[in-house]
């Protein structure tokens, strides 16, 4: 093997469920190890620049109700990580306040990430157990050995590790990831020679559109220096148009967004998300299999939105830590 990694715990997945996992782990003294096979931290928290624009194109903001991620949220609005986008959703009754990265969503995690060992483009494609740890092989010929093994990732390739192993998950956990199914998504990017004619807060959630689900100015936002709309279709429409040229796919959001407002475009992009919501999440929050030193968390359990896929992170280190 060309790389050969120890720790304590290895994390599966560098999105937010994987660093609060990792993060909560260290504060009690873990050696932690993350890999993900992507390119950044975050996952669907993501941001893309193009032509001077800069986008958020998966998650626009978070919320939060549970006082284990409030913890965290603090902290990082003290650090000016994060801030307030807007209070209240137009047309909405609900008050949380919708927290925002003005650096782009993904500079949150980006900021957590900091402290921790993560391993980016590297993907694991065997998981083995032994009578003492875990043996998780890697492509470039890497092999990475933890006594306890957290999977974050999206339910299918959680249950496609587990195909090859030598270890099987109790039934009733296994039953239950394969019926996790995903919607697809799908964002354009618009980047505009003029400002858009979204009013404040910069963004429109379309309830009954049978394309368009939430356009977002990101120069309203706060984000991008020049006008640069996120436009996310409905699950449907992403199905639907999924092997499309990308050029197709931005020329019928654009006639589908002309009626709700005049824009003019300079320059476009499309980004397909291939596990954005989990329709039917399990209803664990975290899993953990003492048996085998191995937790299962992330938007499988924890649910679609950022606030839930963090605090299954959070739950899954502490029933680690309970194991000690």
């Amino acid at each position: 093997m060309s790389l050969k990694k120890q720790s304590d715990v290895l994390v599966i997945g560098a999105g937010i469920a994987g660093l609060m996992c990792a993060t909560r782990l260290r504060e009690n003294g873990a050696d932690v190890q993350l890999i993900d096979k992507g390119r950044n931290y975050g996952g669907r928290m993501s941001t893309r620049s193009f032509d001077g624009a800069i986008f958020d194109h998966g998650a626009q903001f978070f919320t939060v109700r549970e006082s284990s991620f409030q913890h965290y949220v603090d902290q990082w609005a003290a650090a000016g990580v994060i801030d307030i986008w807007f209070e209240t959703m137009p047309g909405r009754e609900s008050h949380h306040p919708r927290w925002y990265a003005p650096n782009g969503m993904n500079s949150l995690p980006r900021h957590v990430a900091q402290p921790l060992a993560v391993d980016l483009s590297t993907t694991a494609i065997q998981i083995t157990r032994t009578q003492q740890e875990w043996i998780v092989r890697c492509e470039k010929d890497s092999e990475y050995r933890a006594k306890h093994l957290v999977l974050t990732t999206p339910s299918p390739q959680t249950v496609a590790l587990f195909e090859s192993c030598n270890e099987t998950l109790p039934s009733h956990i296994h039953e239950s990831l394969q019926k996790v199914a995903y919607d697809k998504g799908l964002a354009i990017l618009l980047k505009l020679s003029t400002p858009s004619p979204l009013p404040a807060p910069g963004c429109m959630q379309l309830q009954e559109h049978p394309s368009i689900a939430w356009i977002a100015d990101n120069q309203i936002k706060g984000i991008s220096p020049l006008p640069a709309l996120t436009v996310h279709t409905t699950a449907a429409f992403a199905t639907e148009m999924w092997e499309e040229p990308n050029e197709n796919k931005i020329a019928l959001v654009v006639d589908e967004l002309t009626p709700l407002m005049p824009i003019s475009i300079e320059s476009a992009q499309a980004h397909r998300w291939g596990y954005t919501m989990p329709v039917n999440p399990m209803s664990e929050g975290a899993f953990t299999c003492p048996t085998l030193n191995v937790t299962l968390a992330g938007d499988a359990l924890g649910g679609p939105k950022v606030e839930g896929s963090a605090c299954s992170g959070l739950t899954a280190a502490e029933q680690i830590v309970a194991l000690a």
